[in-house]
């Protein structure tokens, strides 16, 4: 299992932690008024917090290590290439239809490129990002790139995608932390104040990596 694999997996573990204090709260709540609920009632409450607690979670701290902490992290500390768009690599993605909720396969396309490492050799890698629009064949990109990485790491990158990128992991950080924050006894402004400063702060540690590529670019 890779790196981002297991800080997944710690995502969704702690997750799930938060989830059944929540459902605790709850439950304990809901038996004062109706009394006790059925495990079917329960099993439903439970699936439902931790899906949700799981979902924002994983918006907010895999996307951010995923776009921004990892490739801040490989642009600082890789060799830098000028490397040749010479192909692509074809992936399928689920994707939903909102207006008929129905799923289909997108292509997307994620640049082959090569270069000459540092030892003189040739290297052929797949760049770990892509848009909709990649970059023609032939055109030079700068990467950043070591033998342990099987994905070269772009830093050219659609720097205005990154920044929405910035406000809709803050949005999700802001939804995570006002969720989270009911397992404490505390006021709803006091949940909001604590919310925006959790969202600040994602917000604030993103912005910070796409500043660091930048000046490394």
């Amino acid at each position: 299992m890779t790196f981002l694999g297991y800080f997944f997996l710690i995502v969704c573990l702690f997750s799930c932690y938060i989830a059944y204090r929540i459902f605790d709260k709850i439950l304990k709540k809901r038996s004062v008024v109706k009394g006790k609920s059925g495990i079917l009632e329960k099993g439903f409450i439970l699936f439902f917090i931790s899906l949700l607690i799981i979902s924002l979670n994983s918006i907010t701290m895999v996307l951010s290590y995923s776009f921004f902490w990892e490739k801040a992290y490989r642009t600082l500390s890789e060799k830098q290439y000028e490397a040749v768009v010479i192909g692509y690599k074809k992936e399928n993605i689920a994707t939903k239809n909102f207006p008929t909720s129905g799923r289909y396969n997108k292509p997307v396309y994620f640049p082959r490129v090569k270069y000459t490492n540092f030892k003189g050799e040739e290297v052929i890698k797949t760049l770990d990002i892509t848009d909709d629009h990649p970059p023609a064949i032939g055109q030079t990109l700068r990467i950043t790139d070591s033998e342990a990485n099987e994905d070269a790491n772009s830093i050219e990158l659609d720097w205005i995608m990154l920044i929405l990128g910035c406000v809709f992991t803050g949005l999700a950080a802001f939804f995570t932390c006002l969720v989270s924050t009911y397992i404490k006894n505390e006021t709803f402004k006091k949940r909001i104040t604590l919310s925006l400063y959790g969202a600040l702060v994602i917000i604030g540690l993103n912005v910070g990596c796409i500043l660091l590529m930048i000046l490394k670019h």
